[in-house]
């Protein structure tokens, strides 16, 4: 009796898991009551944490607002940070690589300018970089860019005022580009009242309070109501499905293993074999870059550091092909697995549902500098 007993148990473990992983075509073949994904993925917080010496203020976020799409900010005076982070284009600018300082336009208009070298990531979210699946993360030393090179929000603003290519121009050099602005921006008595509003003191526009306030403006891109949010919170019916199928597939075959936590990025720097010109190859082959959000992939394409792929039928081809021959690949990248076109419709069926249209997409009609806010457009 007790053997028959075990092998029943045994059993039924084994069809409960078969019905759990199997692609399904009916609509009860999942317990929709079981979540078995809180370990590896799950939803992002509903707060949002800022450093302790940056605060969130309605008045810094709004000053980080107006220095986001003043073309001050940059050395020729024709391009700002929304140029290249546009919310018609989930922040991000729609092409596969930013154009620059001397271009003109915005998003897939965009015609001219210095070619850069990457793809312009999102800054939805970014307030939670380096979160992992526990929900803790560090706003002061939280990865930056698609290299890592640099921790914080604060610290990030600051650089494509730096780049050539970006915002500085060739005209200024690198050590003059941050004074030159800080003077601009004392000479415009709106932003000697916004930054003093902000935050007090004798001289309140300096460069540590340029890169805190945009931060904090950054900080308020928030999307984290998604579907796939709302599912990890309880709400059973949010997402379809397909949908569950997809994100059961996108564990089992392994995408998690890189694209974990709220984030599902493990903020790690890989080399994938994503097709590249050159551009950002070290010369063997090893151009690794940190695992990207999936979070708002409807809005952010086209996709890879290089902008290489422009669907994500595509991308997910790329990764079913196991990244081709090449042998510098990180090892978890080479046994994917074969994926028929069901699954990979149910896994891009999930990644849809990690979509949020709710972040704020106001663009503003004038920026103190009296300029065209985002930059040149014709």
């Amino acid at each position: 009796m007790q053997r028959f007993l075990v092998l029943s148990i045994v059993v039924i473990a084994s069809l409960f898991l078969l019905n759990s992983c199997a692609p399904d075509n009916e609509e009860d073949d999942f317990d929709l009551g079981i979540n078995p994904t809180n370990d590896v993925i799950s939803a992002l917080p509903t707060d949002v944490i800022a450093p302790a010496n940056n605060q969130s203020t309605t008045e810094k976020i709004e000053l980080g607002r107006a220095l986001f799409w003043d073309p001050v900010l940059s050395g020729n005076g024709d391009i700002s940070c929304a140029t290249c982070h546009h919310p018609n284009e989930g922040y991000a600018d729609g092409i596969e690589r930013s154009l620059g300082t001397g271009g003109t336009g915005l998003g897939t208009n965009r015609r001219g300018g210095i070619e850069v070298a990457r793809n312009s990531p999102t800054i939805i979210n970014t307030a939670f970089n380096g979160i992992n699946q526990g929900g803790n993360y560090d706003p002061t030393n939280a990865e930056m860019f698609w290299d890592n090179r640099t921790r914080s929000l604060e610290l990030q603003a600051i650089q494509p005022l730096l780049s050539a290519e970006e915002m500085r121009g060739p005209n200024i050099s690198e050590q003059a580009i941050i004074d030159t602005v800080l003077n601009r921006l004392r000479n415009i008595p709106a932003y000697a009242t916004l930054f003093q509003n902000s935050f007090g003191g004798t001289n309140p526009i300096n460069e540590v309070n340029l890169g805190r306030a945009i931060a904090a403006f950054e900080r308020s891109i928030i999307a984290n109501d998604s579907p796939f949010d709302r599912y990890q919170r309880g709400d059973l019916n949010a997402l379809t499905n397909q949908q569950i199928n997809g994100m059961m597939q996108f564990i089992e075959v392994g995408c998690a293993d890189c694209h974990s936590g709220p984030m599902l990025s493990d903020y790690d720097l890989h080399n994938i074999g994503a097709p590249d010109d050159g551009l950002n190859d070290d010369g063997g082959g090893n151009n690794r870059f940190r695992t990207p959000t999936l979070r708002n992939l409807g809005s952010t394409a086209p996709y890879m550091h290089n902008g290489t792929f422009n669907s994500l039928q595509q991308v997910m081809q790329h990764y079913d092909r196991n990244g081709g021959n090449n042998n510098n690949l990180d090892p978890e990248f080479r046994d994917l697995g074969n994926l028929n076109n069901q699954n990979i419709q149910e896994i891009i069926s999930f990644l849809n549902a990690l979509n949020d249209n709710s972040f704020d997409q106001t663009i503003p009609s004038s920026v103190p500098s009296g300029m065209n806010p985002g930059g040149r457009l014709n």
